[in-house]
């Protein structure tokens, strides 16, 4: 079908009479019931649906989440995917009513012309697009975090990596292991021993958190949690990150004041993640319970790709890695910032 603009069917409007008479008002809406959906706002509507197949692009996904208002960025997307399609649909409902033979007439009488049909069409007609589609679509998301760890472009998560025999080594209290450690039931203490002396209680965290520490093969990586969400629980999340962003400082987070969490998974892949030189750990931390991860602590939380090298390149990974069962709840801060 032809996507003509609608401006190319227009014709001279002197020849009109300036509106549509009561006649032709009634032929033109008698058309558009048959054809089209009618509100109870008395609008009509036409539907445009998406392919089950019908996804947005790898490029298209990161331009969203990356972008200051991604809802916008988001509507922005489908509208300019979707134009040729609106337009055609359009044009097909305004040839229909064109070939009535009352309106035919009219208009090869000069009574009225093109732009008074499409006036009063527009006025009265919309066209609906498949927001909602995409809305279900599936995204792989990377959760870094950062506890105050970014301050040292998150070198302090291997504190151990390559320990020389120092007993006098600390683990840094900015450290996201730790962090992660102490939500997992475990001490600074516990974890040093872990770490240092490979005393691991018989703990499968701990003994999964030295694997970790050990196997990295840079000196800059972020503990990472993936989940798969659709873009709707990603729209989520954004908002419950954006809600606080003014009481939350990156580079001082425990002492940041937004107080919402999200609840992951045990069972969600979690590791070391290093995305500006593309290598990490075995990513296997092993959870021994459902991690609470307050909001103020995600560094970001973007499609896998969006940070740097993605995990599917460095690690050749398979998609289930991301569980879709990885966010068990979102709470936003109850009061905006």
């Amino acid at each position: 079908m032809s996507s003509t603009p609608l401006s190319c069917m227009k014709t001279d409007k002197s020849k009109g009479s300036g509106t549509l008479n009561a006649e032709h008002q009634k032929i033109v809406l008698e058309i558009l019931e048959q054809e089209c959906r009618k509100e109870e706002d008395g609008m009509f509507h036409s539907e445009i649906y998406a392919d089950y197949r019908d996804e947005l692009t790898k490029e298209e996904v990161l331009a969203i989440c990356r972008s200051d208002d991604p809802r916008d960025t988001y509507d922005d997307k489908i509208i300019s995917a979707y134009e040729n399609a609106e337009t055609e649909c359009e044009i097909d409902l305004l040839k229909k009513i064109k070939e009535d033979d009352t309106i035919s007439d009219a208009l090869e009488n000069g009574e009225i012309d093109d732009d008074e049909i499409t006036d009063f069409v527009r006025d009265r007609h919309t066209v609906n697009l498949p927001f909602d589609h995409f809305l279900n679509q599936e995204l792989f998301i990377n959760i870094i975090v950062n506890t105050g760890d970014q301050n040292t472009d998150f070198t302090i998560n291997q504190p151990f990596a390559s320990w020389d025999g120092r007993n006098a080594t600390k683990i840094d209290d900015d450290a996201a292991i730790l962090w992660l450690a102490r939500q997992q039931g475990y001490n600074k203490s516990s974890l040093t021993k872990a770490l240092r002396d490979r005393k691991n209680q018989g703990s499968k965290f701990l003994a999964s958190m030295l694997t970790e520490v050990e196997n990295v093969t840079t000196h800059m990586n972020a503990l990472t949690f993936l989940a798969q969400m659709t873009f709707s629980e990603w729209f989520e999340l954004h908002d419950a990150i954006d809600r606080e962003k003014n009481r939350n400082d990156p580079y001082y987070p425990r002492k940041s004041r937004g107080r919402g969490y999200i609840i992951l998974d045990k069972n969600t892949t979690c590791g070391l993640y290093d995305p500006w030189s593309g290598a990490g750990g075995p990513l296997e931390i092993a959870l021994d319970k459902d991690v609470r991860l307050p909001i103020r602590f995600i560094d970001t939380a973007w499609p896998d790709g969006g940070r740097g090298y993605s995990i599917k390149e460095i690690y050749m990974a398979c998609s289930s890695i991301w569980d879709n069962r990885a966010i068990k709840e979102i709470h936003p801060m109850k009061k905006a910032a």
